[in-house]
């Protein structure tokens, strides 16, 4: 399998030329959402764990990182990967300066384990067919006016679905 991408475009003032000028880049098209039950059945039929274990021990993991992640500390889960907290606050001239109230949000850091980014580092990409995308034109049907896209948000029909289709193909 590979992981399908659409041409996207953003219309943004040239450096130089102070002029609108258009960019193409490569925009991820999702096939769906694996939940978190496709995986435990995916794990129950490759193992001799129960579908219902499995959904166990994945909530105690859930609510044992958020603990760890609450008290500063950075988990380690190996081959999946790491996961760490920062901060985001506004900034000052000195340090005495700094108020704790400066704090105003917090976020949590993915880096992938070995595996993953073995398996990424691999990954081969297959343009979407996008039905009913007008190659002479460029727009999408969802989209005619042709404004801007925002590529961290999901396209309309590519937000939700869920595991392959294929019950027999495991992904793994």
């Amino acid at each position: 399998m590979a992981i399908k991408y659409a041409i996207q475009h953003i219309n943004r003032k040239g450096v130089t030329t102070g002029s609108m000028e258009t960019k193409y880049y490569a925009q991820a098209k999702y096939d769906g959402v694996t939940s978190q039950a496709d995986i435990a059945q995916m794990v129950s039929q490759i193992s001799a764990i129960s579908v219902g274990d499995v959904l166990s021990v994945m909530n105690t993991v859930s609510m044992l990182l958020s603990i760890e992640l609450a008290n500063g500390r950075i988990v380690d889960l190996g081959d999946l990967g790491r996961f760490r907290a920062t901060l985001r606050s506004k900034s000052c001239d000195k340090p005495e300066e700094f108020k704790r109230e400066m704090i105003h949000g917090n976020r949590v850091i993915f880096v992938p384990g070995a595996q993953i980014r073995h398996k990424m580092t691999n990954a081969s990409y297959l343009k979407a067919d996008l039905s009913g995308l007008s190659a002479e034109s460029g727009k999408n049907p969802s989209n005619p006016s042709g404004e801007e896209s925002d590529p961290s948000k999901p396209t309309p029909g590519n937000e939700t679905g869920g595991s392959n289709q294929n019950e027999d193909h495991l992904g793994v």
